[in-house]
């Protein structure tokens, strides 16, 4: 990364963040002059919240904040007021620890690279939660959780047999630190786990915790052979809807497609006709093409469809864990060594 700093650095948290995280930052060492003003940032809406619930905005809060930009070095929360004018409004910011995944495409198309800011991302502090939605996606479909729900809904008392889930086969689209978690839930499953990687040449089965892992170029090959396909794919151009109606009828029939990537990973209306004809099972989605997801979409009124409201990721513990990330990167920063997640503007993750 560069040199040891030997004087105070201005950190400057943009994001709601609890007390003790607060504390544990500025206690991490004696170089960081933290600041936070809570009268600017919003309340909320639930734990591990970063963007809040709306406030007004006056003049006197305006130049406030922006007089924090001017000072700060290193930015905790990614800054979403100002992302056009950062470094102008920043001019002395150097390193930008946002606590989320998907900044890849918004560092890129800003050029904060270029403009001397390192940007890391929160890349697995979520793999946890999101291999647990997965898992609770594997359990549900398998053991027809829509029907359980609707007995107990008619009080109906009903003996049926169910599905096993023990050597059923998943595929994972991406394996990186998410996709290798979703394997590891999925291989105490008793499943067969497929993956395919983008960098396919030296990738070790073993190493990844998968059974076969494909090159992109087969994907289709893997589909074909999935009961369930698991998306954990960074958002880059290359993964813009790249799961079309062609790519979904490559799937076994009766696949049960989960997306925790992003909602522009799918066409949702390819998804929605192949759900409509009964060539997949069913899906499971925590993202959608259009959020919130409208009130006319044929998706809410779907039996097999299983959906969660862009929440899989956030979990009891996201405080503490962006907070460690964040102190780790810090203490890299104040010493001069490599960061951990820094974005490739080119790759976009």
């Amino acid at each position: 990364m560069g040199e040891r700093v030997d004087r105070r650095v201005n950190v400057f948290i943009s994001v709601p963040l609890p007390d003790d995280c607060v504390e544990k930052i500025e206690k991490a060492d004696p170089r960081i002059n933290l600041t936070i003003d809570r009268d600017l940032l919003p309340e909320p809406r639930y734990t591990a919240d970063r963007v809040g619930k709306p406030m007004e905005w006056t003049d006197e809060m305006e130049e406030k904040w922006q007089g924090y930009l001017e000072k700060a070095e290193v930015v905790f929360g990614f800054e979403r007021r100002h992302l056009a004018q950062l470094s102008d409004l920043a001019p002395n910011l150097k390193f930008l620890q946002a606590t989320s995944t998907g900044v890849g495409p918004v560092t890129k198309k800003m050029g904060w690279v270029d403009q001397g800011i390192t940007v890391a991302s929160a890349s697995g502090i979520h793999s946890v939660p999101i291999s647990e939605f997965v898992g609770m996606a594997l359990l549900a479909f398998t053991k027809d959780i829509f029907h359980l729900f609707d007995l107990k809904g008619r009080r109906h008392f009903e003996r049926y047999n169910t599905k096993q889930l023990k050597g059923k086969t998943i595929g994972i689209v991406g394996l990186g630190k998410n996709g290798t978690q979703v394997a590891k839930v999925a291989r105490g499953l008793g499943m067969r786990v497929l993956g395919v990687k983008r960098v396919y040449e030296g990738a070790n089965p073993a190493t990844l915790g998968v059974d076969e892992v494909f090159p992109k170029e087969d994907i289709k090959d893997m589909f074909a052979q999935c009961d369930f396909v698991s998306l954990t794919v960074p958002t880059t151009p290359e993964t813009f809807k790249f799961i079309d109606y062609d790519m979904i009828q490559s799937m076994k029939p009766g696949c049960v497609l989960i997306n925790n990537s992003m909602g522009t990973t799918v066409v949702q209306d390819d998804l929605i006709r192949a759900l409509n004809e009964g060539h997949l099972g069913g899906a499971a989605l925590d993202v959608f093409e259009e959020e919130p997801l409208p009130e006319d979409s044929p998706l809410w009124d779907m039996d097999n469809v299983l959906f969660s409201p862009h929440s899989a990721s956030c979990a009891e513990f996201e405080d503490q864990k962006v907070t460690d990330l964040f102190i780790d990167n810090l203490m890299r920063y104040l010493e001069g060594m490599p960061l951990r997640n820094v974005i490739d503007p080119e790759l976009q993750y």
